[in-house]
Parts: structure tokens; sequence; C-alpha cells
């Protein structure tokens, strides 16, 4: 039999377009795996509302915590700045983008399917934000026209920030200030969550429980899509 990786490009120089092009052309699997992750996270949107018992997480220390709308600008980038991260995986180290993705979906879903069984409100200041004249609070409008307040425990946000910040740990080719950088960002994001008043305090720690669970259970389903999905020239 032909051995076909004989032709497998290896990892591009970023100065050149036209090696990148040849490179994601021939791992096109990877950029599907991507849109994937895109894609999973409008699934929160068809179950971000009222089922059967809804509770409220509020603690008395929610209260303290002040409302910051222009927060809402790093509360919201993070979409953006996991496409670097990611495109840096897949054009440095193929099995980490492979395994960050993979594990990343699992705790969304994860979440996915307690927020039916488990729903919770947030307590959002709608009257306060709606009235706001600056551009922070019309931004901040804007996230909260779009975001029904029934999606609270676990915050996703707060496990796709845990994730990222460890698997930033986990690569080899990114080097300290880099690794220092996501994790700081990554943090700040997981902090807006409270700032913005999208999400209460306890839903931070249920994010960071969820994305540790979803980090060993990210192994085997890697083991599994790559023997399914991805033939070895392909790895």
């Amino acid at each position: 039999m032909q051995d076909l990786s004989v032709n497998k490009p290896d990892y591009p120089d970023w100065r050149s377009k036209g090696e990148v092009f040849t490179y994601l052309r021939y791992y096109w699997r990877d950029l599907v795996l991507f849109a994937l992750f895109y894609a999973s996270m409008w699934i929160m949107q068809l179950v971000n509302r009222p089922f059967g018992t809804v509770r409220s997480l509020e603690i008395p220390f929610d209260s303290k915590i002040p409302l910051l709308p222009w927060t809402v600008v790093i509360y919201n980038s993070w979409v953006i700045i996991i496409f670097f991260v990611g495109l840096f995986y897949l054009l440095r180290d193929r099995t980490l983008f492979r395994r960050y993705m993979l594990t990343m979906i699992l705790g969304q879903l994860m979440a996915d399917i307690t927020f039916p069984f488990f729903q919770t409100r947030v307590p959002v200041p709608y009257e306060t934000v709606f009235a706001g004249e600056d551009i922070w609070s019309k931004l901040l409008s804007i996230t909260y026209r779009v975001d029904n307040p029934y999606c609270g425990f676990p915050s996703i946000h707060v496990i796709v920030c845990t994730l990222s910040a460890f698997f930033i740990w986990k690569s080899k080719e990114a080097p300290a200030w880099m690794k220092v950088l996501v994790t700081l960002y990554f943090t700040a994001v997981a902090l807006t969550t409270v700032t913005t008043k999208q999400h209460v305090v306890l839903d931070i720690p249920g994010g960071l429980l969820y994305a540790f669970v979803a980090i060993p259970l990210g192994l085997p389903l890697l083991r599994f899509v790559e023997r399914k999905f991805y033939p070895r020239p392909f790895r």
C-alpha cells in the first residue's frame, strides 16, 4: 500500500501564505472541527429559557460586586481570542488543537445538558443598563437583549476560560510570555461574568468544576475522534 504520509505537509512557516494555505487545505478536517466548536456555542440558546423550576443562586456577596458596563468588551471578546489561540495550536500542534477543541465542545455540551434540569435565573439589572446613556451601557444592553438570563449555572464562559488557560500551559510551542498573557486574559474574562451581571458568583465555581471534569473525559474522546475521522496520513 502506498505510504501517503510522504506527502504530508509539515507545520507551515506563518510568513508564507502559500504554505499555510496548503497546510490548511490538507488538514481540512481540523477546520471542520474548528467550525463545529463555534456552532456548538449556539446550542445554549435553545435551552436559554425557563424549564420547570427556575432557581436563584444569588448570595449576599453578589450585591457587593459593582456593575461595570465597560467590562462587557472583555466579556464578549473571548470568541475572537479563542480563534487566534486555536489557530496557533492548529499551526503548531495539531493533537493539542484537537484535544482543546473537543474538550471545549464537551464542556459546553455538559453545561447544555444541565441547564434544562437545573435552571437558574440571573438577576439582571435591565432598568439600570437600559437607562444608561454611555457607550458601555449601550453595548451591555445589546448583550442583555440577545442573551436570556436562564443559563447561569455553570457558566460556559468560565468553562471555556478555564480550559483555555489549562491548555496554553500544555503547549510546548507557546512562549512563556504568551502563556502568562493568555492565562491573565481568560482570568479577566471569567471575572467579567459577574461585573457585567451576566452571572452570579456561584456560577464561577460551577464552571471550574465542569471544566476540570471535561479535561480527563476529553482524552478518550480525542482518541475516538482521531481513530474514526482522521486516517493516519492526516494526523
